[in-house]
């Protein structure tokens, strides 16, 4: 088994150029491998996208990634530290079937392993094998630019910037839904009408299972094209016993977002706001974001280095004692939401974040960030990325929560091959010292990918 899984990637390397691959599997375009293999009778390519009988299409991909870490004062101190850092390694390999325009089945199965962890690992970290993607998917023929579909079974969800629903990538382990999604496609417009559950991590092989307390519905749109490309969405979440500092209680939410995006010269931008209501339990649920991310090339310099601004806020709970939630829900959110470290996740607070991007060489690009965190509201605590209460308010006033300064740097070895190398220092602010949270945290972590 591991023979042929270092054998497959040598066997393809010579064709991955032509793949446009994608976060989302099934969102490949293999149409430049498909000419390869027709102009060129390229055996790869051939393999990768075989033809089987008329109308009869058979793709096939997989993932390949290994990655060491080490975190001192994990948590700034609140857990144990491993003693010689973690190796998380992560494969999955999908079948796609196409029958004609319409019809289609894409399967994908996942292996997550991860050795060093102290605790042991954790739901994120392994999971032995498991269909990350299951479904089968109908769309219509093509009438013109227009375009619906419906896709039922195990998928992966990602919509946007990933803020509100991510396939979290940086974890060791994806996540997946059991869900119902029907799209329209025309002109510029996308919309997405989706119900899902997420599947439950188990540790072991083919034992994942459906969430028995959460749920997810929606509908999502966008806009492509022009000066700014914009979404709009509607989202409504439940979880039977989601906790917060208020207690624990059945929580029933709704978020209505919007969020633009686009560039023009030497200028892009991200922008993003989110309003959130309904009920957790008896109480009221009153919170809202906004994020933002502006960012400048300068073209005619070595490098063409991007300086960027992220600001962002999310709000916190202002009185645990009444009969109003203020603390923001994101769902389901990237796992690396502020950077590898993923310390704090994005509720209860505002955050400054200066970021600089620039290519060092073909294929090396250094990115370097450093994040003032602070509390939105002092009467609420600080959150985890999984949205487990970190530390709780207590006596604490204070708001500075923490500096987290990192250097990051990604090396495109060939088609395919991806190869990763980050550092980062984080400093407790007085939120956090106040709080029995008072060690530096520092992080390193190398890795390594490969697409076919």
């Amino acid at each position: 088994m591991r023979a042929a899984w270092l054998g497959l990637p040598l066997l393809l390397m010579a064709d991955a150029a032509l793949a446009q691959f994608k976060p989302l599997r099934f969102d490949d375009d293999f149409r430049a491998q498909r000419q390869a293999c027709i102009a060129n009778d390229s055996a790869s390519a051939c393999w990768k996208d075989r033809p089987l009988a008329d109308a009869v299409r058979l793709s096939i991909g997989g993932d390949l990634r290994l990655r060491y870490e080490h975190t001192g004062n994990p948590r700034y101190g609140l857990e144990r530290e491993d003693r010689w850092g973690v190796l998380m390694q992560r494969a999955s390999i999908f079948a796609d079937l196409r029958l004609g325009e319409q019809w289609r089945g894409f399967a994908q199965l996942s292996r997550s392993t991860t050795n060093g962890r102290i605790a042991g690992p954790s739901p994120v970290d392994e999971n032995r094998l498991d269909p990350g993607n299951l479904f089968v998917e109908w769309q219509s023929d093509r009438d013109g630019a227009a375009r619906v579909g419906m896709r039922v079974g195990i998928q992966e969800l990602q919509f946007g910037s990933g803020r509100m629903v991510d396939a979290r990538e940086g974890p060791n382990v994806r996540r997946s839904f059991e869900a119902v999604r029907a799209y329209a496609t025309g002109g510029a417009w996308r919309v997405d009408a989706f119900a899902a559950a997420p599947r439950q991590n188990l540790p072991g092989t083919f034992d994942d299972v459906q969430s028995p307390t959460q749920a997810l519905r929606g509908v999502y749109a966008t806009r492509s094209g022009g000066l700014t490309s914009w979404d709009l969405y509607a989202l409504h979440y439940e979880d039977t016993v989601a906790r917060y500092v208020q207690g624990q209680a059945h929580e029933r939410r709704w978020a209505l977002g919007t969020r633009l995006f686009g560039s023009r010269d030497a200028w892009d931008w991200n922008w993003e706001f989110a309003v959130q209501g309904g009920h957790f339990g008896h109480a009221d649920i009153r919170a809202w974001s906004l994020a933002t991310d502006t960012g400048y090339t300068f073209a005619d310099v070595a490098g063409r280095p991007r300086a960027g601004l992220l600001l962002a806020v999310a709000s916190g709970d202002k009185d645990p004692g009444d009969d109003r939630l203020g603390t923001l829900n994101p769902f389901y959110p990237r796992g690396n939401y502020f950077g590898d470290e993923a310390t704090l996740g994005p509720r209860n607070f505002f955050n400054i974040h200066p970021a600089l991007t620039m290519q060092l060489a073909p294929g090396v690009q250094l990115n370097a960030s450093l994040d003032f965190f602070w509390r939105h509201s002092t009467r609420d605590g600080v959150y985890a990325p999984n949205g487990m209460l970190l530390r709780p308010a207590g006596d604490s006033r204070a708001r500075y929560v923490a500096t987290i300064a990192s250097l990051g740097a990604t090396w495109t070895l060939a088609p395919g091959w991806t190869s990763t190398a980050v550092v980062a220092y984080g400093k407790p602010g007085a939120f956090l010292r106040e709080t029995g949270a008072d060690d530096a945290l520092s992080f390193v972590s190398v890795g390594a990918q490969y697409r076919f």
